[in-house]
Order: structure tokens, then sequence, then C-alpha cells
């Protein structure tokens, strides 16, 4: 993926009714900027390359748009219906391919498009017509219904709340659906910098094609809700209110659908296709890969908790989502919260090595589950401590961080979703080798070895644990956990010194920086 060839929008704030503004906030495959003589159709020449560029989309963006779509629908300020009439023909206006081909790239990653049939699409594309607009005109104004979708051809624009300017975009740009779809106020003016050639379509034409394209999907999108575990008592009337609430997304193939770390703000729903999680959990355990198909769900835990994405989820080939604001997942799925947490416990168990590749039943899941014991343990509690006779069991991190003292002076921090003790499981050690403490209030779930047993019969049936991850970054060690020995070293800001840990005996090179120094030598941003 390489770097849009038009300018970037410099956005302040996106005003809801902004669409596709350009590389910078959606990553659409945008063609360099048309050079255009009037306002019609025939004189408008584009210097679209033969193979653009296409940028790589921000998922935090792409939920930002989700969530502004959700809340419009959380108000109920939806659009009047629209019927679909046989044989209705949307205008037409000539266009040259160089213009169609620029079109369609500027709406390629506005997920109000993705539905659309490649026929439906060539309607819309062939329905917009041109208009200019003086530089400091207004091309629409807060507060207004909507009348046109827009797209820009040539020139630049600034999105104007309340009289502040809060973005600007450019040649590629679109923006105007949100008030199209909804019947909601213009959430923001929009206003010609300079002499702009736009493309629009009018409103009618705007919800007749998305009507058809509703009318053509409700179907398939009932179908594979009816595939998701999590819906399965839902009767119709239930899916179809889900069914309303979804808002539909097409990633496509190494797109990153999710960024680990990032705060969630959107619940998913494979539709088709395949996407993978990688590099799974916020602490130190170890997780197998996991695929997620048709049907399957991701993306509720940071919902759920609150706490940060906790892996990496890429598209494998195309995909398509059908996705849930948080706003309108707690509305629409609040009530399901104990079957989001059943769902939530199995994805972990399943991503745990040892049960990873042991091919359970979903009876044999839903069994294991329902003896998971819930355990609290206040901070500074030692779960576990080194020589204590093993107690074969699998713990899950619900709330709160443990660590775990390895006998070679590692120590692991888990954090919610984490887990620890799969070892003892498959191990005949009489005593435990490490030491679990509690470093902020836990809830701890607990899987013995006798509940797995029960259930599976056999435990040759279980894979083979993985040691935990080796931690980056050790923040449970404080400095008052530290031994001075001697200086290993004196530069111009301070010294470093050799020191060992109290409760391990491990060694490290502590670093010790003096402020007055660094101030003194102007490296305050350098450090």
């Amino acid at each position: 993926m390489g770097v849009c060839q038009s300018k970037q929008i410099d956005s302040k704030e996106e005003p809801a009714t902004m669409g596709n503004h350009g590389a910078a906030s959606k990553g659409v495959m945008i063609s360099k900027k048309l050079e255009t003589k009037d306002a019609t159709a025939d004189d408008v020449k584009s210097k679209a390359q033969d193979e653009p560029i296409r940028d790589s989309r921000d998922p935090k963006k792409i939920e930002a748009l989700i969530t502004q779509h959700g809340r419009v629908r959380n108000q109920n300020i939806f659009a009047q219906s629209i019927e679909v009439i046989e044989g209705y023909t949307p205008p037409f206006y000539e266009k040259s391919d160089e213009v169609i081909k620029f079109i369609d790239l500027s709406l390629a990653d506005n997920f109000i498009f993705t539905n659309l049939s490649d026929v439906e699409r060539k309607l819309l594309i062939n329905a917009m017509q041109p208009e200019t607009v003086k530089a400091g005109n207004v091309i629409i104004n807060q507060g207004d219904v909507g009348d046109f979708f827009y797209v820009l051809a040539e020139g630049n624009i600034k999105f104007v709340v309340n009289g502040s300017d809060v973005s600007s975009a450019t040649s590629g740009a679109s923006f105007g659906e949100l008030a199209l779809l909804y019947d909601s106020p213009r959430a923001a003016s929009c206003v010609a910098v300079s002499d702009c050639q736009l493309w629009k379509v009018d409103q009618k034409t705007f919800r007749y094609m998305l009507a058809n394209s509703t009318a053509t999907n409700q179907k398939g999108i009932l179908q594979v809700l009816r595939k998701v575990e999590l819906l399965e008592s839902f009767d119709t009337e239930a899916l179809n209110k889900v069914a309303d609430a979804l808002t539909s997304v097409v990633f496509q193939d190494g797109e990153k659908i999710i960024n680990k770390g990032d705060v969630g703000e959107v619940f998913y729903i494979v539709r088709e296709g395949t996407c993978k999680a990688t590099e799974i959990g916020l602490g130190d355990s170890s997780f197998v890969d996991q695929e997620y198909t048709a049907g399957m769900t991701f993306g509720e835990r940071a919902l759920l908790t609150g706490e940060p994405r906790a892996a990496n989820i890429t598209a494998i080939g195309e995909v398509s989502c059908l996705c849930l604001s948080r706003e309108t997942f707690e509305k629409v799925l609040g009530p399901l919260q104990s079957l989001m947490d059943k769902a939530m416990t199995n994805r972990i168990l399943m991503g745990i090595p040892i049960f990873a590749n042991s091919k359970f039943e979903r009876f044999e899941m839903d069994q294991l589950y329902d003896l998971v014991e819930d355990l609290t343990f206040a901070k500074d509690t030692e779960v576990v401590n080194k020589g204590d006779v093993v107690h074969q069991a699998l713990y899950i991190i619900r709330k709160g961080q443990v660590t775990v003292s390895n006998p070679n002076g590692l120590i692991n921090t888990l954090r919610p979703g984490d887990h620890f003790g799969g070892q003892t499981l498959v191990d005949t050690l009489g005593t435990s080798t490490e030491t679990i403490s509690v470093i902020e209030d836990a809830v701890v779930g607990v899987l013995t070895r006798g509940a797995i047993e029960a259930v599976i019969g056999n435990l040759g049936r279980l894979g083979k644990p993985i040691a935990a991850k080796a931690s980056k970054l050790d923040r449970s060690i404080l400095f008052n956990d530290l031994v001075k020995f001697r200086i290993l070293g004196v530069g111009t800001f301070g010294k470093v010194w050799l020191v060992s840990h109290k409760k391990t005996g491990k060694p490290f090179a502590l670093k010790m920086l003096s402020k007055h120094e660094i101030i003194g030598h102007h490296q305050v941003e350098g450090v």
C-alpha cells in the first residue's frame, strides 16, 4: 500500500455530515486532482492515474464513522421510507470514462455504498450531476435537512460548526450522505474556499438506490444473523431489529480491522470472508492465533470490560463485516450480557494452547464454561507460593492484575483475558516452582483439572502448553525492590548502577538521570 497522491484533510473534528473525506481519513482510492473547465459533464477532464494508489485506512476513524451512524439511528431520525418502484429510471448525466472512474474511486471505501451491486453503483454514478460553486459560497448549511450528496472534483472546501472551522478537504472528498440517510439536520456547514467543481446526486435517487440495495441484502443479513451463536434465541422480529441497527463495512486483503491497544467502539459480525486475530492478550500469556469466519463475532470484549483491544485483527482476502457501535450495541444487545460473558470466556479458552487444537465439541465447551468458578483475590495476596503443593487448575484473569515469578527470575505480568496454570494440568510436579502474586484486586476464573477431566474424559485430548511471553517491560518492579551494588558508568546526566531484585536476585543495569542536569543542558525534549 502506498501513499495517496491527493492532499490530506486537516481535521480538528469530524462533522457528522462528512462521509468519505479523502485519503487521510478513510483511505479511499483517490486519483490526482481533476482538471475542469466548466460545470458541464462533457468538459470535465481527469488526470487520474491508471493504477491509483490506496492509502491504509485507520481502524479508529472507521469506528468513529460507524459510531456516527449508530448515534443517529439511536435518535430514531430515520428517512421516510422509499417505495421500490418497478421500472424506476434514475436521471442520467453524460460523463467520460475518466470521470466515472474518478467518482467510483471516491466512493470506493465509503461503506454506505459497499452493498450496492455493480449495476446499482453505475446507475448512481450516472445520476450524479455537475455543479460549480464560487469561492466563498456555501454548499450546505448547518441545520438544513439534506438534499444532495457530493463528491468534490476540484477545489478546496472547509467545514464549519457553529461558526468555527473544524476541518477541510480537497479533490476526492465526499460528504453529505448521513443527512440523506436519516433526515437528520446537517451537522456542519460546507463552504467553498476556492472555486469548486462538484458532482452531486439528489435525495430521491440516493435513497432509491439504497432502498433497492437494502431490500436485496436484508435476507442475506438475516441468514448470517441466524448463524450467530449469541442470537440463536432471537425470533425473526428481534433479528430484524438487530439487522436494522447494523452498518456494513468491507475490508480488503491485509487491511487492519482492529488495532491492539485501541479503545474499542465497535462490535463485529463476519458476514463473508475470513479475518485473523494475532498478538492476542494484553499481558504476558501466550495464545494461539484465531480465525473468524461467516457468522462469528469479535470485538465485544473491549465493549463489555472497558479494556483496550486485546489483539490485532486483519482481513484475509476481502471481508464483509456487520458492525454495531458501542451505543447501539448496549441498546440492542445489552440484555445479552451473560451470553456475551460466556462467548468471551469460550473464546479465551479456545485461544489457550492446551485447548486450541483439542477439537472439543460445542457442548463440551459449554460444560467447561459452566464449571469455571470465579474467585476474588485482594491486592498483595499470593495465590501460589514457590514450594506449595501444586493445585492443578487453569486460571483466567477477569479483572485486576497478577505477576508470575518464574525460577529463572523472569516476572510476567498478567492482565484481564490472560491465563496461568495450564502447565499444571499436564505436569506431574508435586510442588510449585512459581510464585503468583496479586498486584491489583483481581477476579479470577478457576477451572480445575478434575472439572476438565469430568467433561472431556481423557486429558490426553489436551494440547501442549506454551511458555508465557517474555515481557518487554516489567512494570511490576519498583525502585524499592532493587538493591544497589556498584556504579557501572557515569555520563553527563547521571549514572548507571548494577542492581538486583530483592525477591528473585535477578541483576539489572539501572540508569539514573539527574533532573537538574537535564534541565540545565536543555535536553528535556530529548529525554
